[in-house]
């Protein structure tokens, strides 16, 4: 497999792989593990139709069915745009638009459930001229940043994830009931040390509080940990081109996307969702 190193500590392009065809057991066993160590792959050139975008993410594992509330709702696909039906731009006011804004924070792909993903494929449908970048950070590298004594401060910790506390920075009647009520609070590993590759921090817009610690207290650890965060060395950012194929592994790395520099620019991303195997804990 012909591959090329996009970032210092993450990142890889696959370049002699149509994801249309029939792929062997050996080809998505030697991709998972390419993902497993890089933490985010790029395919170029990928003019898929949903079905075809289905079919290849189901190699790697069950799909999640996307969440209430969202574009895409039940079904194997979530919709990310920032146009209506009739290809209108959305207000600035518009729920979409809403979660759009939500999105270019730092986050892991269902943090907010019980088990949550082991990875997202995105596939670029429509790109603005300027913007509408993803940037993706990576959390072992962070992880390996943090003093020792602060490692072992924070090893066995927990924290609580919760949708409504990402959302609710943007604005906070953006998660309705429903939501809310599908959507509860539940509790993760802050450093996960299941990757062979190295330990990773497990934090995000979802991550609302530290198990066990007041909120001054918890608050000031998260600080701590952020501190030694560098969101420009561990960061690889994807200036997107048209047919774009983006896997990462939502254990490993956190994403969030660029504004969009105009009012006219469309973007459209078409994304499934593989479903995790395992719980971060077993205290929920």
């Amino acid at each position: 497999m012909i591959t090329n190193k996009l970032g210092k500590f993450i990142a890889i392009e696959i370049k002699d792989l149509d994801v249309r065809e029939v792929i062997s057991k050996e080809t998505i066993n030697e991709i998972s593990d390419i993902l497993t160590e890089y933490s985010v792959v790029v395919i170029r050139n990928q003019n898929i139709t949903n079905d075809e975008h289905i079919k290849f993410s189901e190699n790697f594992g069950n799909l999640e069915l996307t969440k209430v509330g969202t574009d895409g709702s039940g079904s194997k696909l979530i919709i990310l745009r920032n146009f209506n039906e009739s290809g209108n731009i959305l207000p600035p006011t518009d729920r979409q638009r809403l979660n759009n804004l939500a999105n270019q924070e730092w986050h892991s792909d269902s943090s907010f459930k019980k088990i949550p993903s082991k990875m997202s494929i995105l596939s670029a449908k429509i790109i603005p001229f300027r913007g509408g970048n993803t940037e993706f950070l990576s959390m072992r590298a962070s992880y390996n940043a943090l003093p020792q004594d602060l490692k072992l401060k924070i090893d066995d910790k927990v924290c609580w994830h919760d949708y409504s506390h990402g959302r609710s920075k943007i604005d906070p009647n953006l998660v309705t009931p429903g939501e809310k009520k599908a959507l509860p609070p539940v509790k993760q590993k802050l450093v996960l040390s299941d990757n062979k590759h190295g330990k990773s921090l497990y934090l995000g817009a979802h991550c609302r509080n530290v198990e066990g610690m007041s909120e001054n207290d918890s608050n000031a650890l998260l600080a701590e940990i952020n501190s030694y965060i560098d969101t420009k060395k561990f960061v690889y950012s994807h200036v997107w081109k048209p047919f774009d194929l983006i896997m990462w592994d939502n254990r490993a790395v956190l994403h969030k996307a660029t504004p969009i520099k105009g009012k006219i620019e469309k973007r459209l991303m078409v994304r499934t969702t593989v479903a995790g195997q395992t719980s971060t804990t077993n205290v929920n």
